[in-house]
């Protein structure tokens, strides 16, 4: 009786000792899960534009989760000009074999005929499609809506802007109906803030982002040629942080479906006060133009004013910290090939460290 007792001790002392162990096992893998989990995963968006008159091009494609095609042309009957696009398809099949989803992006800042096509119900419904087919054919991801036809009023939209607001909607609905919930949608998007005064800040409602996916804010061009007077940064922090702070708030977009945008180009004004002639000009040609004025570090040479390596790094950590869907930026082939000096790669430095060894 003794010896069983001593017996059964023994065997309770054994398994406390092999669930200890165990337990410490488990608590350090977790504990190594937990430490390696920031550094090895990250939801961060990264979408790039790549214009199709910018071809041939080859993204760093790891450093992208998505690339945008630009553009695809919309006629006034809802007729899709996708020419550009079909004639360089093999980048949708590049970008797939490396992960990355591939959308066209219809629309654009010079296009004109999209609003007749949205504001004529049987246009409208040719367009969605037209857009359908673009997807199947060209084995696409989803479509990207770059509409910019708006006119601006004294109350941020002008009464022509209301109605292209209500059937932008309709066709956001329209398009995810013929899409279904697996391809997807997204936007592009005037940032401007509600400034109380002229602006744009009221094309766009609380409701059209339940058909996207993400809406990209085009959080640049705030000055530029057309600015009359106004010369100076077009995409400078302030106008950052009260872009993102409006569209959250005043546009109640969920956080996750934000994606901010930066410029990889500037604008270099011929004097202060006024901004007729000003001119764009690509990071990449700004490093080129100015070899010894550490450009990369700046935002402005004198009267030009972009976004250099230090302001980028600073808004992806404003992404980062605040939670944000992620960074979209125009255009990709404007950056330069300089690991050093790097757009693209200051950013993935920063959103998607997982990629670091």
């Amino acid at each position: 009786m003794k010896r069983k007792q001593l017996t059964h001790t023994s065997q309770k002392g054994f398994l406390c000792c092999l669930c200890a162990l165990l337990l410490l096992y488990v608590s350090s893998c977790r504990s190594g899960e937990k430490k390696n989990t920031p550094e090895q995963t990250s939801s961060a968006l990264v979408v790039a534009y790549l214009p199709m008159w910018r071809m041939p091009y080859t993204p760093d494609w790891e450093k992208l989760t998505h690339v945008c095609l630009a553009f695809g042309y919309v006629q006034q009957d809802g007729e899709l000009d996708r020419a550009e696009v079909n004639h360089h398809q093999q980048v949708i099949r590049e970008a797939h074999d490396h992960g990355v989803k591939v959308l066209l992006s219809i629309g654009g800042g010079g296009s004109k005929n999209f609003s007749s096509a949205l504001l004529h119900p049987e246009y409208r419904a040719r367009l969605v499609e037209n857009l359908s087919a673009a997807v199947q054919e060209l084995e696409l991801d989803g479509i990207d809506v770059d509409y910019e036809e708006w006119d601006g009023g004294q109350q941020g939209a002008s009464e022509a802007d209301l109605q292209k607001l209500e059937v932008l909607e309709l066709f956001y609905k329209e398009l995810r109906e013929k899409l279904g919930p697996d391809k997807m949608i997204t936007a592009a998007v005037n940032a401007g803030w509600d400034n109380g005064g002229f602006g744009l800040y009221n094309c766009f409602n609380n409701t059209m982002h339940e058909y996207l996916d993400f809406v990209s804010l085009m959080i640049y061009d705030e000055t530029g040629p057309w600015s009359k007077e106004r010369t100076g940064p077009h995409s400078s922090w302030d106008f950052f942080e009260k872009a993102i702070g409006h569209w959250l708030t005043n546009r109640q977009l969920p956080k996750e479906k934000l994606v901010a945008g930066v410029p990889f180009y500037g604008y270099r004004f011929m004097q202060e006060g006024d901004a007729t002639g000003a001119q764009g000009m690509g990071y990449k040609n700004i490093l080129e133009q100015y070899p010894k004025e550490d450009a990369h570090l700046k935002d402005n040479i004198g009267l030009l004013y972009y976004d250099g390596r230090t302001t980028i790094e600073r808004k992806a950590r404003y992404i980062q910290e605040h939670q944000l869907g992620g960074i979209m930026f125009w255009e990709i082939t404007q950056d330069t090939e300089d690991p050093e000096k790097s757009l693209l790669v200051a950013i993935d430095n920063i959103l998607r460290p997982k990629d670091k060894k």
